[in-house]
């Protein structure tokens, strides 16, 4: 549903400074030594007391599917042992937004649907927030266009496209000019963003244009505006 053209991070109303990012990565790195320093990652699931367990299997029951995926069916002393073990995944999925503007930790460990710390948002009110969408990565990634000074990427989102926040700071990030094309025909949408440098210096907005069909066997296609037509990959859905 969108299409990206190059060669804001904002929360809470300020943008994300290089500090502020530096300062995520020390705080991450600082909770990683307390968690080697406190021995948790030597304390095994064979070896945790009876309560223990209990007391990790009612709130890994409950979290299972926003910790390890909605389809995991993992026992919950081997995902104990493996955050014992410390394993990472091999990759990330591909154009994960969360690598262009950072979550938070506390979001993240509440989870996509919460109820685990008071007072944090869910994951998923996070990233609609954060990132305009409920999952923050680009489906069906595509380089369908590349020279020496541009490369041009077809993605889809769900829902709708990500907030120009984030298309902000890849601009930013890249030191490029970026266009960003998007359009939903399930909610009759469709736009262009310009960037110079991560900032934000055009814009186009509309609904689309369908033609009227004259056979029942007909589907309506997109006609316009003229300057969507042949710039985004598809039309959403």
């Amino acid at each position: 549903m969108g299409s990206c053209a190059a060669p804001s991070a904002k929360g809470d109303d300020k943008f994300i400074t290089t500090d502020y990012l530096q300062q995520c990565q020390q705080n991450c790195l600082m909770l990683h030594e307390l968690w080697l320093q406190s021995g948790t990652e030597q304390r095994r699931w064979e070896g945790l007391p009876d309560d223990v367990r209990d007391t990790i299997t009612a709130l890994f029951t409950a979290k299972r599917g926003d910790w390890c995926g909605f389809w995991s069916n993992e026992d919950v002393s081997v995902w104990w042992n493996r955050l014992c073990d410390n394993v990472l995944p091999e990759k990330t999925m591909p154009f994960d937004l969360l690598t262009v503007l950072p979550t938070r930790l506390d979001v993240e460990v509440n989870g996509f649907n919460g109820g685990v710390l008071n007072g944090v948002p869910s994951a998923y009110h996070w990233y609609t927030e954060r990132y305009g969408v409920k999952w923050p990565v680009g489906y069906e990634v595509n380089i369908s266009s590349q020279g020496d000074n541009f490369i041009q990427v077809d993605f889809d989102t769900p829902w709708c496209q990500p907030e120009s926040d984030v298309i902000a700071e890849l601009s930013r990030r890249f030191s490029c000019t970026l266009e960003h094309w998007y359009a939903e025909q399930g909610c009759d949408f469709c736009g262009w963003q310009l960037y110079e440098r991560g900032e934000l210096v055009d814009v186009l907005w509309g609904e689309l244009e369908w033609s009227s069909p004259t056979d029942d066997d007909e589907l309506p296609e997109v006609t316009g505006p003229a300057w969507i037509v042949d710039n985004v990959a598809h039309y959403g859905g």
